[in-house]
């Protein structure tokens, strides 16, 4: 057995013969399990702690979910899909756009294989530069410190001994046992990326993130969408303005909302599915997408050896330091649930193995979480929602600014949304901006960046913005916020200017 090198990261080498068996355990300090973001993160910073690091992928290639059948390759769908109604609302003469009946879905996904590609080589660099090892196979726990880990095609096991594990399996689409997914007529979150062409209609099972951008990703390349919904309004974690503007958009782009209800059953026939809903009407799609959440891959590690046992959903109960039940065994990213975002996964990563390792660069995850929604349009948020303060009794304003009269916005022919503050309403300190719109996930930074140093609404009000762009929505959005403040005064005086005055 001997270390080599492939795509630049070190690779320990277990692919002999099919008799091969290990004999001598090797020691790190860490082990990982998972190569996504999470576990991408969680390696470097044990590794920067002076470790000896071992990340044990069982994919040929690194990333997880996040680079190779969930976020990369459907924002990239996503981003043609984008362009296609972009380039419709401009109203170019003499230009037609529309998509061939014969195109499969792959080849709308443009530059994804560049950008997989890519963040392939990101990876397995960043992986090489911090000195982690990395053994391609599958790992299993013997004990609580022994890992065993055996490659594919009788390529023989290994066992690892580790002081510290970090557990970064994550997750994928979970399969509901009333439904039959032959990746024919009816679909997942991952399989459906596989179509070969684009289907005159859809029905969209599930209006979580994941249905939700697909129903709105499908409805920009002309299908004709149906997205039923268990919940009365579309992701209800979100402000409930946002969430409504969200369906009245969907609305207006042709899909079809069935809220508070379930599919009951599937009828797949010759060339299309009939859907049976829990109150009895049916409705009937050429393709269905089954978006039920996500279950933690967690089978294959054999918990119970570890002392550890998983929820129904496959996900694991950590501490705010990402501890598991058993100490010195972390977990982190999608397989400890919500909010489940690849950039909250990196940073829950780097906080496990800084807490398991000494490290002093990053001892929390930020309370300050952004959440973007790759929706048509997007949406994103931060802080606080209205329905939040309301129930703490605490009071506020808001202020709004259309991205329908946005200048920026209605070039790049996306003119629709608005950019929400929510401001305390005595002293304008900002305490959640909400965005539906263009760019929304962009966007939302700026005022995230200004709460992150107890910023008010007199930031937005002395900044400059450029002309045009989206980002001179603050200022609007800002000055809202304060006509409705100096509402609630005595008087006429903004407070600004009345402190300003003493």
């Amino acid at each position: 057995m001997g270390v080599f090198c492939t795509g630049d990261v070190n690779l320990i080498e277990l692919s002999g013969a099919a008799h091969y068996k290990a004999t001598r355990m090797l020691h790190y300090d860490v082990v990982v399990i998972g190569s996504g973001p999470a576990g991408e993160n969680g390696a470097i910073e044990a590794a920067r702690a002076g470790k000896k690091v071992c990340l044990v992928e069982k994919e040929a290639v690194p990333g997880g979910a996040s680079a190779n059948t969930g976020t990369i390759p459907s924002k990239a769908l996503r981003e043609t899909a984008l362009a296609i109604q972009q380039a419709r609302s401009r109203d170019a003469h003499g230009i037609e756009v529309r998509v061939s009946g014969t195109v499969t879905i792959p080849e709308l996904m443009g530059r994804r294989g560049l950008v997989t590609a890519r963040e392939h080589s990101r990876i397995r660099d960043a992986l090489v530069r911090a000195g982690v090892e990395v053994l391609r196979g599958v790992a299993s726990f013997v004990d609580p410190h022994t890992i065993r880990v055996t490659v594919a095609d009788g390529g023989g096991t290994q066992d690892l001994q580790a002081d510290v594990v970090l557990l970064a399996t994550g997750t994928r689409p979970f399969h509901p046992p009333q439904y039959l997914i032959d990746n024919i007529r009816v679909y997942d979150s991952d399989s459906i990326l596989l179509l070969d062409h684009v289907p005159r209609s859809l029905a969209v099972l599930g209006g979580g993130v994941a249905g939700s951008e697909y129903a709105s990703l499908f409805a920009a390349l002309g299908v004709k969408v149906s997205l039923v919904d268990s919940k009365e309004r579309l992701l209800p974690f979100l402000d409930a303005e946002v969430s409504h503007a969200m369906q009245d958009l969907f609305a207006m782009a042709g899909i079809d909302l069935y809220h508070g209800t379930r599919a009951t059953h599937l009828e797949v026939g010759e060339k299309d599915v009939l859907v049976t809903l829990a109150e009895g009407s049916r409705l009937v799609a050429e393709k269905v997408l089954v978006a039920s959440g996500r279950i933690g891959n967690v089978e294959a590690l054999n918990l119970e050896a570890a002392g550890l046992q998983a929820t129904e959903r496959g996900l694991l109960k950590v501490s705010p330091q990402f501890q598991t039940s058993v100490p010195h065994i972390y977990a982190a990213g999608d397989l400890v649930g919500f909010p489940g975002l690849a950039s909250v996964s990196m940073d829950q990563g780097r906080v496990a193995m800084s807490h398991a390792c000494g490290g002093i660069l990053k001892q929390r995850v930020s309370e300050l979480l952004p959440v973007g929604i790759y929706t048509i349009p997007e949406v994103s948020s931060v802080g606080e929602t209205e329905e939040a303060l309301k129930a703490k009794g605490r009071p506020y304003v808001v202020g709004k600014a259309s991205l329908a009269m946005n200048a920026r916005a209605n070039l790049i022919g996306e003119a629709v949304g608005f950019l929400k503050l929510i401001a305390d309403a005595n002293d304008g300190k900002i305490l959640g901006v909400h965005c539906i719109g263009p760019h929304a996930s962009e966007l939302i930074h700026t005022g995230a960046a200004v709460m992150s140093h107890a910023g008010d609404l007199q930031y937005f009000v002395e900044a400059v913005f450029n002309y045009p762009t989206l980002g001179e929505a603050y200022k609007y959005a800002a000055y809202d916020a304060l006509d409705r403040m100096r509402e609630r005064q005595t008087g006429n005086v903004w407070p600004f200017e009345r402190a300003a005055s003493t």
